[in-house]
């Protein structure tokens, strides 16, 4: 059945991955909850993605194939998709995760129970190559809450500027007409501003299950510079941003915000640093001829 207007409109965003579009559909017609439209957002991909979808859309009159004829980006395509929905609730997805049979049904429960909140986000899972899963991520927070207390007690203390919120929310028509659209200055990245500028004016809700596993990527390779010289200045420049414009109306505290948004530069710099060292005193043990007793480098940061 399709309804002329859903109350949730999905927008699962895709390119160049045909291989694990069929899994991600039918992961998200067979959710418990059915009242909703499918839109997937593709991103121009040169595979056969668009047989895939076509084929799909053909099978279920839920299903709506909207195809960009150029490459945009993941925020162009997704704004795109967006703006086509005819729900009162937007459900973010990707072409490579793993999506629980009622993780829509959930999501919406608790966008109808908080009509304060913006957007709703949930525990991660993992999952390898082989399928295993193991809990990825698990916040200590309430199921709805005030949006300064995500910015100021989880962003604003990452010092690797960090987000606890992945891409996929179920969020508020209303609430992203009013923010505007996800800026594509900050690349794959803008989802996080757009979570904390929404979290400036709304509650938001967190589910504390597992109920998406994330695709490692032997299964689904990046498709993006995450590069640290390309990704820590972009992190720093918009949670620098939100940083100066969440304690725009308290002097003594954004100063003091200033002084730690830049000791964790500093410290992620440092970290870099460490990490970059390591790897070429690794890479010169590897390509050493052994003589005598293995030499093996002893420190790594990320341990």
């Amino acid at each position: 059945m399709q309804w002329s207007h859903p109350s949730v409109s999905v927008v699962l965003v895709t390119y160049n991955r045909a291989d694990l579009l069929d899994a991600t559909i039918r992961s998200v017609l067979d959710q418990t909850l059915d009242d909703f439209e499918l839109i997937i957002a593709d991103d121009a991909s040169p595979d056969h993605t668009p047989e895939v979808c076509r084929r799909w859309a053909g099978l279920d009159s839920r299903v709506r194939y909207n195809r960009r004829p150029a490459n945009a980006g993941m925020p162009g395509n997704l704004n795109l998709g967006i703006l086509t929905t005819r729900g009162e609730y937007v459900a973010i997805l990707h072409d490579d995760d793993a999506y629980s049979p009622d993780l829509l049904e959930k999501w919406k429960n608790c966008l109808d129970e908080h009509p304060r909140a913006a957007f709703v986000f949930n525990a991660y899972r993992a999952l390898d190559a082989r399928g295993q899963t193991r809990t990825l991520f698990r916040e200590a927070l309430p199921r709805c809450f005030p949006g300064s207390l995500l910015l100021e007690a989880v962003f604003f203390r990452f010092f690797r500027f960090d987000s606890p919120v992945w891409g996929s929310v179920m969020m508020r028509r209303s609430a992203f007409d009013r923010a505007g659209p996800f800026a594509e200055r900050f690349g794959y990245w803008a989802d996080v501003d757009m979570w904390m500028r929404l979290a400036e004016e709304y509650d938001v809700c967190y589910l504390d299950e597992p109920l998406i596993a994330l695709t490692s990527s032997e299964i689904a390779p990046h498709q993006f510079d995450d590069s640290p010289g390309r990704v820590r200045p972009l992190l720093g420049r918009m949670f620098w941003e939100a940083r100066m414009r969440h304690f725009a109306g308290r002097p003594v505290r954004r100063a003091a915000e200033a002084v730690r948004h830049f000791s964790f530069v500093a410290a992620s710099r440092a970290e870099q640093t460490a990490l970059a060292a390591n790897r070429r005193v690794r890479s010169l043990v590897s390509a050493s001829p052994a003589r005598g007793p293995r030499v093996v480098a002893r420190y790594d940061p990320r341990q």
